[in-house]
């Protein structure tokens, strides 16, 4: 079921079903404890039994039948998009036109949205942080049929960052899930340069792979990574990078961002890590936040670590995360 198909047959489910049979339980239970009036025939009691049914059947006629045929639409729609999204997606993974396209088009998208998203920007400065949501996911390659990082060992940092976005930001940060994927990167393992020598590698052959797993790993999405609104965040365990980096992001250069396997065995990632947010730290990079540094490293941007359990984000930062293509309503 599609993401947003999923969401918006929850809210019918919450908001509309339910709050109505709640009350057919309650009026239920008046009719059950009403007198009846005899010098009425009884017909009080009748009206109100009358009267639940009514709603009853109104119920499953407007809303039970009403929510499928919304969601097999949606679905339908939903489906077609990934499609399109998906052959978009097949375009943008061919090395150097697809990975210049890319870039220019991710850049482009960040530039409108970031003007469409400005009164989101001015609003957070001040305080009006209405609740909003963003999505990411785990992809996790398999190499010579071994995963590089076992779900157990990153579901740490996927709960650190859904409580730091939720603490800092009123942004419910939604997990999609795990992804274990076979396809396997070029040369075998995934080394990954941070500096500017990884821009360029971005439009030839390890860039082309970064497009094309969360493509098909990710399907689900792939219309909203096209056109930038909601966009996931696909999140890449790797084997390294070119330099002594815990993870790595280029902003709105990708959707997808990268953190360092921990070593074999298990362990926190990097061994010098001392807590788990730096996914969340990469996905603030993918939100255009930059490093900082701060008296006792407590913001979440921070470089060379972060000296406690609850790093936070200044009202600058949250408000550039809430006006994010990343970050919505819908």
């Amino acid at each position: 079921m599609g993401r947003s198909c999923r969401e918006i047959h929850e809210w019918i489910e919450e908001q509309v079903e339910r709050p109505i049979e709640e009350w057919e339980e309650r009026q239920e239970e008046r009719c059950r404890e009403e007198e009846c009036n005899w010098w009425m025939l009884c017909l009080n009691k009748l009206f109100c039994w009358l009267v639940t049914v009514l709603v009853k059947v109104v119920r499953w006629v407007v809303v039970t039948v009403g929510k499928w045929v919304v969601r097999v639409v949606c679905e339908i729609v939903n489906f077609v998009l990934d499609v399109i999204g998906f052959i978009v997606g097949l375009i943008l993974a061919i090395p150097v036109i697809g990975g210049i396209i890319r870039t220019v088009l991710n850049w482009v998208l960040e530039v409108v949205w970031r003007i469409v998203g400005i009164f989101e920007f001015l609003g957070s400065l001040v305080g009006i942080r209405l609740r909003k949501k963003m999505y990411f996911g785990i992809v996790i390659p398999v190499i010579n049929d071994t995963p590089l990082i076992t779900e157990a060992q990153a579901q740490p940092w996927s709960d650190a960052a859904t409580e730091i976005y939720d603490r800092t930001c009123n942004v419910d940060l939604r997990f999609t899930g795990f992804c274990e994927t076979g396809v396997q990167p070029p040369g075998g393992t995934i080394t990954v340069d941070c500096g500017v020598g990884g821009f360029f590698a971005d439009w030839w052959l390890d860039g082309s792979w970064f497009e094309f797993v969360p493509n098909t790993c990710k399907f689900q999405s792939n219309w909203r990574r096209v056109t930038g609104f909601g966009g996931e965040i696909i999140v890449f365990m790797v084997n390294g990078f070119s330099s002594n980096s815990l993870g790595c992001s280029m902003s709105g250069t990708h959707n997808y961002v990268t953190v360092l396997a921990p070593p074999p065995g298990g362990g926190v990632v990097g061994s010098t890590a001392p807590f788990n947010d730096t996914v969340a730290h990469e996905i603030g990079h993918a939100c255009l936040l930059w490093h900082t540094s701060t008296t006792g490293n407590t913001n979440l941007m921070d470089t060379g670590g972060r000296s406690t359990t609850t790093p936070v984000l200044d009202r600058l930062q949250v408000a550039m995360v809430r006006s994010s293509r990343h970050c919505v309503y819908i």
